[in-house]
């Protein structure tokens, strides 16, 4: 594909390093088919060039594409989309939420079972409104997910979704996709995650927590605040994670922040 074909787009202040955002413009011209595999890249010269960036920073986020699967650095020949780019369809599936998210132990995993226990389009709040970018009680789904081993509940999330991005849900999309959020937003509303900021914090149980996860009144637990976006930063998801810490462990998703 011919470059010069396509508008310079220029880091903008304020929404992430340069690096990453001229990361998730090329690949989001892969995803999209603007490049195709066996595609060369321009070279870091015309890319600095067309974002308006130094090669240094070209270079990072040719080295964020590597790592993700969507290019090959050939040594003197150049950088090439890769056969199988993220988002083929010929790619393996998505896994199940609860297993993409790598929280779960690795001694739970096997026996990990995951339920969509509540699903409800309602008035978003404020904090929700402020998460999503949303006017004040605009429509949003809210979903509440539980982690269990056996009859021990590990994690509890609660998501709240943005109805422009996710005009339509039901339990049975849910169910049909384990719960699987990614998964869902790229096959069905055709929306590909760009960006996910985690904020962990440890947190004590009030009584109704404590009682849903069979602990004593302010014993410590793990709390996850997580913020996702699509490629196109628009943010598209707010997410609460509560976690027992005597069960699982929590670590960044790889491939996603």
């Amino acid at each position: 594909m011919d470059d010069t074909a396509w508008a310079d787009s220029a880091p903008v202040p304020g929404l992430g390093p340069a690096y990453v955002q001229i990361g998730l413009r090329l690949e989001q011209e892969i995803v999209q088919g603007l490049w195709v595999a066996g595609d060369s890249l321009p070279n870091e010269k015309r890319l600095a060039e067309r974002f308006g960036v130094s090669i240094g920073t070209i270079r990072r986020a040719i080295e964020n594409l590597e790592s993700a699967g969507l290019v090959q650095k050939m040594q003197g020949l150049g950088t090439f989309v890769r056969s199988k780019p993220v988002g083929d369809a010929n790619t393996k599936p998505t896994p199940p939420f609860h297993l993409q998210e790598p929280w779960a132990s690795h001694v739970l995993q096997s026996d990990l079972s995951t339920e969509v226990t509540h699903l409800e389009k309602r008035l978003a709040d404020t904090d929700e409104a402020r998460a999503l970018g949303l006017k004040e009680e605009a429509f949003i789904w809210h979903i509440e997910m539980r982690h269990q081993f056996k009859a021990q509940l590990v994690a509890l999330e609660t998501l709240s979704l943005s109805c422009r991005v996710f005009p339509t849900l039901s339990m049975d999309l849910l169910n049909r996709t384990k719960g699987n959020l990614y998964q869902l937003a790229a096959e069905v509303f055709k929306t590909r995650i760009g960006r996910v900021t985690d904020e962990v914090m440890v947190k004590n149980l009030d009584q109704n927590m404590a009682t849903l996860f069979n602990k004593s009144v302010n014993e410590p637990t793990l709390r996850v605040y997580r913020i996702t976006r699509s490629v196109d930063n628009t943010p598209i998801e707010k997410r609460e994670v509560w976690l027992d810490p005597s069960l699982a462990h929590y670590r960044a998703t790889p491939g996603l922040n």
